[in-house]
């Protein structure tokens, strides 16, 4: 929050490096999140055994996060030049929250297993 007010202030090298920072702090997650999905969908009974649909499965969420990406992407251009840089690091501050929020219930799951022989829906009403 500091860095989108005082990114105005800040020379384009300065910009730069942020950015690279960003990219490394985003990218990492992004990739450990499709794996671990590609992981969970793994051993789900309609694809378990068959690499085919499992292949297909994991390029399709790969796909649909590289084009969300690219469409946020196209929202910095008239984002900056409108309201400038501060408006553009709060706008990506807010789709790492919505990000957050969504994986939220998976991170969950990770977290608090469900006991054994429970479902995720009793252990949930156990609580």
């Amino acid at each position: 929050f500091i860095f989108s007010k005082k990114s105005e202030e800040l020379n384009a090298s300065a910009l730069l490096v942020m950015l690279c920072i960003m990219g490394i702090l985003v990218g990492g997650p992004n990739n450990i999140i499709t794996s671990a999905v590609a992981a969970d969908l793994a051993s789900h009974p309609s694809v378990r055994g068959n690499n085919k649909s499992l292949g297909t499965v994991t390029g399709l969420i790969n796909g649909c996060g590289s084009i969300t990406a690219s469409i946020g992407l196209l929202a910095v251009g008239p984002l900056q030049s409108q309201f400038g840089w501060s408006s553009v690091w709060i706008f990506l501050m807010g789709c790492t929250f919505i990000g957050t929020a969504l994986m939220g219930p998976k991170i969950k799951e990770e977290l608090f297993p469900a006991p054994e022989g429970y479902s995720e829906v009793e252990a949930n009403l156990a609580v």
